[in-house]
């Protein structure tokens, strides 16, 4: 009989034993299942984000440039600074987009956006973008906060240009909107949308106008687009008693017959009334600017690159007049770049540019040349 109770008690513990052993491991499971639910969640949305990092160099030497005092080349969009090895860029971006959310944040520091931001909006130079959108419904967006604008096929960013240095119809272009923007996407070919707010560059500081932009792209072939933009808007200066108002018109055409060559061609156009032109002080001023550009690309790693510019604003509304001529700034001039990719997120090249301006209107070498010439160094990774 004892030995009977004695077997019956330990079967009892041992049952208990594993009965709990059981709950255990099933509790475990539990908590592991919703750690990796949790886990899940979150590695779902960072699924969404994207980060990059860009740094660019370089290094601008002048030709012909005894009589120049100052550092500074003018009309610099970017590779600003003569004969200094100099930071361009240094950046940081951050990139969300979900089905229905997106962001987009991006930090710069360097010679590029010191130039390139007014003196009364310093605070906006470290800033390239910072916005955020929703979707309305299919292929509608609205976006808010500091925004690109689309005018313009170059960018202050020597990575997104085939030639690092920009047109000085470029440096003139109207700058990023603090604002909204409407983006629709009519079909695969055609799409476009609207932007409103308030514009910061150079060439529209000490107003806080609201302006207007109309983008419209449209790709006709799958190696052929065509892209028009216009602003438009008061920019007169915020305690002038009259309306500058102004239209700038921006149609961009890239063609790419074969995989190794690249054609672009853009015309800007601009108008603007109470111009204080003399006599008549109502009268409309007008503007335009252009360029050609030509690339061709070879062993995978390689790419020459040639353009032709123009700027001509006889009468000073966006680039000022010029003290030695009294009218506005007329500019041409031509560049040749050569590209080496030694790995696909980074760049080395070395260009040559040649740039004028209207006779005796002394643009450079610190007011005492009509011309410019200048072989320029530039490389850079972005990840």
């Amino acid at each position: 009989m004892r030995n009977r109770h004695a077997f019956l008690s330990k079967f009892i513990r041992f049952a208990l034993f594993f009965l709990l052993l059981g709950t255990r491991i099933n509790a475990q499971e539990i908590s592991d299942s919703a750690s990796d639910a949790l886990k899940s969640k979150i590695l779902g949305k960072l699924n969404h984000f994207t980060f990059g990092l860009y740094i660019d160099a370089y290094y601008n030497s002048t030709l012909d440039s005894d009589q120049d005092t100052s550092n500074v080349i003018p009309y610099s969009a970017n590779c600003p600074i003569q004969d200094q090895i100099r930071m361009n860029v240094a950046a940081l971006e951050f990139y969300y987009n979900a089905e229905k959310v997106r962001g987009k944040l991006a930090i710069q520091y360097g010679d590029a956006p010191n130039l390139m931001a007014s003196s009364n909006s310093q605070w906006i130079k470290t800033i390239r973008q910072a916005n955020f959108g929703f979707r309305i419904v299919k292929n509608l967006w609205v976006d808010f906060g500091y925004i690109f604008n689309p005018v313009g096929y170059e960018s202050s960013w020597p990575v997104l240009n085939q030639i690092s240095f920009v047109t000085v119809g470029g440096y003139f272009e109207p700058g990023s909107v603090l604002g909204a923007k409407l983006s629709y996407k009519f079909s695969d070919k055609f799409n476009g949308g609207f932007m409103i707010g308030n514009p910061f560059s150079l060439a529209y500081a000490l107003n806080t106008h609201m302006a207007g932009i109309i983008f419209l792209n449209y790709n006709p072939l799958p190696n052929l687009s065509i892209t028009y933009n216009n602003f438009f808007g008061n920019q007169a200066l915020i305690d002038a008693e009259r309306k500058n108002d102004i239209l700038y018109n921006n149609l961009i055409i890239t063609y790419s017959p074969q995989k190794s060559f690249d054609f672009v061609g853009q015309f800007d156009f601009a108008s603007q009334t109470n111009s204080k032109i003399a006599p008549d002080t109502n009268q409309i001023a007008s503007m335009f600017s252009g360029f050609l550009q030509a690339r061709y690309s070879f062993a995978k790693v390689f790419a020459i690159t040639a353009r032709y510019e123009m700027l001509n604003d006889p009468n000073g509304f966006l680039t000022g007049i010029n003290s030695f001529t009294s009218r506005g700034i007329k500019t041409n001039g031509f560049a040749v770049s050569f590209e080496y990719k030694p790995v696909s997120f980074g760049y080395l090249r070395i260009a040559y540019r040649y740039l004028e301006g209207y006779p005796g209107s002394k643009l450079f070498a610190s007011n005492t040349s009509d011309f410019m010439q200048a072989i320029i160094f530039s490389t850079g990774v972005r990840f």
